[in-house]
C-alpha cells in the first residue's frame, strides 16, 4: 500500500506538472500573438492611384532600419539621407510631388521624410523643401520636434553621390494652415543664396479635413 500510495502521489507530481508547463506555454503563445498584433504593420495600397496614397499617407510606423536605409539609392544630384542632431532625425529622403487635391505629399511612413520635386536640388540655387510628419496613429513622427529648433541649429543633407551638405537654423515660425505663403517656403531665406527649408503639421486636429491647423516651418542656409 505503501508503494501504491507513492506512485499515486508521484504521478500526481508529474500531472501538475504537466499542466503547468501547458499553462505557462498557452501564456507565452498568448503573448507572443499579441505582441506581434500590436506591432506596426507595413501598408499596402495601389501606387499607381496618387488617391489611394493620399489616403495612407502617414499611416505606416514601421520603423525603418539602418540597413534599409544604407541600401537606399538615389540620382547622383537628388537628396538620400536628413541629419538634425538636434531633434534626433537621421531619414531616407524621398521625393514628393503634388497630390490630386495640390497639397503638397507627404511619406507615407512617419519615420520618412520626402523632398518635394518642385524645389531646388541641394547644392544648387534656390531652396529644397522638405517635410515629414510630425505624428502618426499611434506614435510621434519624425518631425515630432521640428517646432523646438532654434537658430544656429545645423542640418545635413547627404546627396546620392555622397556629398554631404550642411545648413544653420535661420528662423523658425509657426503659421496657420490657410496662411501658409508657398511662395516664401521655397526660396532661400532672406538674402541666402541656397537653402534648405523644412515643414510639418502642428497645432490642433482638424477632423474633416484630416490634418492639423497650423504649419512649423524651419528655415536654414549653407554654410
Amino acid at each position: 500500500m505503501r508503494n501504491a500510495h507513492h506512485g499515486s502521489r508521484k504521478w500526481s507530481i508529474i500531472i501538475a506538472s504537466t499542466v503547468c508547463v501547458s499553462l505557462i506555454a498557452i501564456v507565452v503563445a498568448g503573448w507572443l500573438y499579441y505582441v506581434k498584433t500590436q506591432q506596426p504593420q507595413p501598408i499596402t495600397y495601389d501606387t499607381n492611384d496618387p488617391v489611394a496614397r493620399q489616403e495612407v499617407e502617414g499611416r505606416e510606423e514601421v520603423v525603418v532600419a539602418p540597413a534599409v536605409q544604407a541600401e537606399y539609392k538615389v540620382a547622383a544630384d537628388m537628396p538620400r539621407m536628413l541629419s538634425i542632431e538636434s531633434i534626433g532625425v537621421n531619414a531616407r529622403v524621398l521625393p514628393m510631388g503634388v497630390n490630386p487635391d495640390n497639397s503638397l505629399q507627404a511619406p507615407v511612413n512617419i519615420y520618412d521624410s520626402g523632398w518635394y520635386d518642385g524645389s531646388a536640388k541641394p547644392g544648387q540655387p534656390g531652396a529644397a523643401l522638405i517635410d515629414a510628419h510630425a505624428s502618426g496613429p499611434t506614435r510621434q513622427g519624425l518631425f515630432a520636434y521640428l517646432d523646438t529648433m532654434q537658430k544656429g541649429d545645423r542640418v545635413k543633407l547627404e546627396r546620392g553621390d555622397g556629398e554631404m551638405l550642411e545648413y544653420e537654423v535661420v528662423a523658425v515660425e509657426t503659421t496657420a494652415l490657410d496662411t501658409v505663403d508657398m511662395q516664401k517656403v521655397l526660396k532661400p531665406y532672406g538674402d541666402a543664396t541656397e537653402g534648405l527649408n523644412l515643414i510639418t503639421c502642428t497645432g490642433k486636429w482638424l477632423q474633416q479635413q484630416r490634418t492639423y491647423n497650423q504649419r512649423a516651418i524651419v528655415y536654414t542656409q549653407r554654410v
